[in-house]
């Protein structure tokens, strides 16, 4: 039956078929037709309310269609700009992909952001091999790399890591920049978050507060870029060259950096928790006021490295060589030095409570004022190290040299002293020594050895 005649039908015969059971034919006869008039319209307020439902269905389906065709036709009249041997032309393409990128579902803009990424592998150069100073071949690349991208690479690179163009991007679509020549690349606040950056050069680069976590950027180079702020939580920075880069306020926690160059590096309040630093190079590094908390700088080379008021506790700086650094007023409490480096070392005012330096040198290193307390100086060497004043309570110092160590008011109540050799020390009084366990093999200045002679213990 005809859809139109069905309607009909179930329109003026569909009361009667329904509700037959509670209609009485006398009272319809009498012209009470309330009920059925009552359920005609009921019928007829359903159906609308069905079409309606359908227009509606049908509405959104042929907007889904058409959006889809248009975004089909930007997407292709985009590709069409960017094979353009105009540059204005080539941007005005990158432009209509980001905003693809920026408002179309997932995957058109997983597809735009893929579209960008090859553009921008396409057309710029590829980074130059780091410099083999041991073997053959050294030369430099034979056409000068560019010292900042084209317009049109800086457009596309734009584009691509705002934040806002992320959103409807595939997570699993990583950008992927490894191995290319981005020196001078403008990436301010930019959202790199995962991106692969490996054996990239982004020397002079402007990074500032970018967003860089877990970015994978293993052998990249850095120098001089401006890391300022930036977020590179987790970030894998493993032999990378980072020479003279600012990183002042940047956050690192759980980096890893191992290997890493950050030769004259600004590192000023940088947070490094449980980073792993470990035979970093850090010569005269600025790390003032960072925070290294539980880091892993094992044997890395911190020498005249700026570390005034650094926070190290429980910091691994095992077999690291400091020498020259300046550790003023820093907090190293439950720190393992255990064989490290610290020849002439300013150590004024730092906080060593219970940590290890066992076999630690520090011959000429700066102890005044430094709080020892427990700490482990088990064989450490401190020949004329300067001790004025220093906090050496319970400290183990067996074994350890102390000649001609200035120990001008410092304080050993309870000190381990056994076997220490502490002749020639300078500044070393009778009641000082008292107050320390020693034994008879601890070696102590003329003047004073008669003294404590009889408050020795026997090991």
């Amino acid at each position: 039956m005809h859809p139109a005649r069905s309607a009909a039908w179930l329109i003026w015969q569909g009361p009667y078929k329904i509700d037959a059971a509670y209609l009485d034919e006398d009272e319809l006869k009498k012209g009470s037709a309330a009920l059925v008039t009552g359920l005609r319209t009921a019928v007829v307020a359903f159906a609308a309310a069905l079409g309606a439902g359908i227009a509606l269905l049908y509405t959104a389906r042929t907007y889904r269609l058409t959006r889809r065709g248009q975004i089909t036709d930007r997407f292709t009249k985009a590709l069409e700009r960017l094979d353009s041997d105009e540059v204005y032309v080539r941007i005005g393409g990158i432009l209509a992909l980001e905003q693809i990128v920026q408002d179309a579902p997932e995957q058109a803009a997983t597809d735009a952001a893929r579209v960008l990424g090859h553009f921008i592998r396409e057309r710029t150069p590829k980074a130059a091999p780091p410099p083999n100073l041991d073997g053959p071949g050294n030369q430099p690349p034979s056409k000068p790399l560019p010292d900042e991208p084209a317009a049109d690479i800086q457009a596309a690179l734009t584009a691509l890591t705002r934040t806002e163009s992320r959103t409807h991007v595939d997570p699993r679509e990583p950008l992927d920049l490894h191995e290319l020549h981005l020196a001078g690349a403008q990436l301010t606040e930019a959202d790199l978050t995962h991106a692969d950056l490996r054996g990239a050069t982004l020397t002079k680069a402007n990074m500032g507060k970018a967003m860089l976590t877990r970015v994978d950027l293993r052998g990249a180079t850095l120098t001089k870029t401006n890391l300022r702020g930036a977020r590179l939580t987790g970030a894998d920075l493993r032999g990378a060259r980072l020479t003279g880069a600012d990183l002042r306020g940047a956050t690192l926690t759980k980096a890893d950096l191992g290997g890493a160059r950050l030769t004259d590096a600004d590192l000023h309040g940088a947070t490094l928790v449980k980073a792993n630093m470990g035979k970093a190079m850090l010569t005269a590094a600025n790390l003032r006021g960072a925070t290294l908390v539980k880091t892993n700088l094992r044997g890395a080379t911190l020498t005249r490295a700026d570390l005034r008021e650094a926070t190290l506790t429980e910091a691994h700086l095992g077999e690291a060589t400091l020498t020259k650094a300046n550790l003023t007023g820093a907090t190293l409490t439950k720190a393992n030095l255990t064989g490290a480096t610290l020849t002439k070392a300013n150590l004024t005012g730092a906080t060593l409570t219970k940590a290890n330096l066992a076999e630690t040198t520090l011959a000429e290193a700066d102890l005044r004022g430094a709080r020892l307390a427990e700490a482990d100086m088990t064989r450490a060497r401190l020949t004329e190290a300067h001790l004025g004043g220093a906090m050496l309570v319970q400290t183990h110092l067996t074994g350890a040299t102390l000649t001609q160590a200035d120990l001008r008011g410092a304080t050993l109540t309870n000190a381990n002293l056994h076997a220490a050799d502490l002749s020639r020390a300078v500044g070393l009084t009778p009641t000082q020594a008292v107050s320390a366990h020693s034994s008879k093999y601890t070696k102590w200045p003329a003047n004073v050895a008669s003294s404590i002679r009889p408050a020795t213990t026997e090991y």
